[in-house]
């Protein structure tokens, strides 16, 4: 069965669904600003173009397209040292420009590959690599955001750096920051698990708001996010486009596309098979590459799904991409009228909705698995994930695709086989190596 994203009646399932996903995509998006190394608005901004342009070519009526987790975190480990090395360094400008070109590449990266029917490549990422790579993509995020939650030192780039900032200065740790960190974490995490149906991230948004107006949090040395642009972002040209800025950042753009269209198949395929629709590879590249381009005309960063927003969507009872269009109106309602409010946002509570997004990518219950049936699958993950942590994201995906390529040489080297059997309350036929006491 396939359907257009726009296809169909309009549910009363998308309006609901479009304002859930607005409650959780405003205090995500933000939080990904600031992880991206940009400024919180400009994570809204970068939403904008991304609802339109999928909602228009995509292939999903469920998928949600927008900033997400391991592009901006991507985006800081490409764009900061470029900052930090030019005459620029703490320009915000600078990075965002930087950005911008980014999302720009990445969207002809993706264009390019959709024009030589490269769509197969998103399937070099075997589910154990992905795995091991977003868990260990959670674990920088959560390093990176340490001296948002603390109070203390720069922003650090590896796991190491930020605990070793952490061990040298813990006597110089912000207690209001980091209480307020927690107790924010705490709140969603419980939320999380005993009322799922209630919008925690945009609950967190709210109560600490409240807090900072009514306690007066910035006189305590809790940093706020501050004063946020009247209006909309210009529609520009990255500028700068010349060869000097395009190569240095032409890896990161092929790294982001590939994961980031990876993660688009994945999990547009899975919702797909879920209601029994299918996803055309190449329609989907299309769609991310010129989302990516129009991102970056409007001061964003590069783009990609979110599977957390995608399956709130999905069980809120969307039908249509006609939710993310009543999503993107609660959004220009927020950027037009609620931005006083935003202002008292407290950082050290982004820091914290950016470790709570990065605790959803560790699946402890795939590496459990793997474990339980396939070993070597487990140790491949183990291997992916260490590698980020020591190599860098960057570097993280040429590991990630590398091991994904050898592994393909060794199935065809040495093709799986199993003696199948009957196992007492599963249905069909299981290897009976993986299911001890299954009778042949």
């Amino acid at each position: 069965m396939n359907r257009s994203p726009l296809g169909g009646a309009f549910w009363l399932g998308d309006l609901t669904a479009g304002l859930t996903v607005a409650a959780y995509l405003i205090p995500q998006c933000m939080a990904y600003g600031e992880l991206a190394g940009l400024a919180p608005i400009n994570g809204l901004w970068a939403m904008l173009p991304s609802i339109v342009i999928y909602a228009w070519l995509g292939g999903s009526p469920y998928l949600s397209v927008g900033p997400e987790t391991t592009t901006a975190l991507m985006t800081a480990a490409m764009v900061g040292p470029m900052v930090a090395a030019s005459a620029a360094a703490g320009d915000r400008t600078q990075s965002i420009a930087l950005a911008s070109l980014m999302a720009l590449l990445v969207g002809l990266v993706c264009l390019l590959a959709a024009l030589l029917k490269l769509a197969f490549l998103a399937d070099l990422l075997s589910q154990p690599i992905l795995v091991g790579y977003l868990a260990g993509v959670a674990l920088l995020m959560i390093a990176g955001q340490m001296h948002t939650l603390t109070g203390i030192g720069p922003r650090a780039d590896s796991l190491g750096a930020a605990l070793e900032e952490l061990v040298q200065r813990q006597g110089a740790v912000h207690g209001p920051s980091l209480a307020l960190a927690g107790l924010a974490l705490l709140l969603m995490l419980v939320l999380r698990r005993w009322r799922p149906h209630l919008p925690g991230p945009l609950l967190v948004v709210l109560l600490a708001t409240a807090a900072s107006g009514l306690l007066h949090l910035d006189r305590q040395g809790v940093a706020m996010v501050g004063t946020i642009e009247a209006s909309l972002p210009a529609l520009a040209l990255p500028t700068g486009l010349t060869l000097a800025r395009w190569q240095p950042l032409m890896l990161g753009a092929v790294g982001i596309a590939l994961v980031g269209y990876s993660d688009n198949m994945l999990t547009a395929r899975s919702f797909a098979q879920r209601h029994g629709e299918r996803i055309d590879a190449t329609k989907e590249l299309v769609a991310l590459g010129v989302s990516n381009v129009a991102t970056s005309l409007f001061q964003g960063f590069p783009v990609s799904s979110s599977n957390t927003r995608t399956a709130l969507a999905d069980t809120m009872g969307a039908r249509s991409q006609r939710y993310s269009l009543v999503a993107l109106v609660v959004v220009l309602a927020v950027l037009l009228w609620l931005r006083p409010l935003l202002a008292l946002f407290p950082r050290p509570v982004l820091g914290a909705l950016v470790v709570f997004a990065a605790l959803q990518l560790i699946d402890i219950h795939a590496f459990q698995r793997l474990q339980r049936f396939k070993r070597s699958e487990f140790l491949l993950a183990l291997v992916t994930l260490v590698g980020v942590l020591f190599s860098g994201i960057l570097s993280g995906v040429v590991v990630a695709v590398g091991l994904s390529v050898l592994e393909l040489f060794a199935r065809v080297a040495r093709p799986h086989d199993a003696v199948m059997g009957e196992v007492r309350g599963l249905a069909g036929f299981h290897d009976v190596k993986d299911w001890p006491g299954g009778n042949t």
